[in-house]
């Protein structure tokens, strides 16, 4: 763009000069943007307990991401094991 506004005679900045970008250490997704992607991907039933929990907790360990899938099953029932699968093991 500096060297066409420089050609069209808009500017006289040097086409030579470039500019210096600078990110941040780091982009956080927006939190209601994570909540919809989920939302699908759990409505698709695309997704596990686990990585959900994973996703909206980043920085937690395995044994606290554990514990909160466990939790979750509890509460919606989906600790109960599947009487067909049960059925195949005994």
């Amino acid at each position: 763009m500096l060297r066409l506004d420089r050609v069209l005679e808009y500017s006289t900045v040097s086409a030579e000069q470039r500019p210096q970008l600078q990110f941040g250490d780091a982009v956080s997704e927006d939190p209601q943007s994570t909540a919809q992607t989920l939302a699908l991907v759990a409505q698709a039933e695309a997704v596990s307990t686990d990585t959900k929990v994973r996703r909206l907790n980043p920085d937690w360990d395995d044994a606290r991401v554990q514990a909160e899938v466990e939790r979750i099953h509890a509460e919606t029932g989906a600790a109960v094991p599947d009487p067909i699968q049960a059925s195949a093991l005994g």
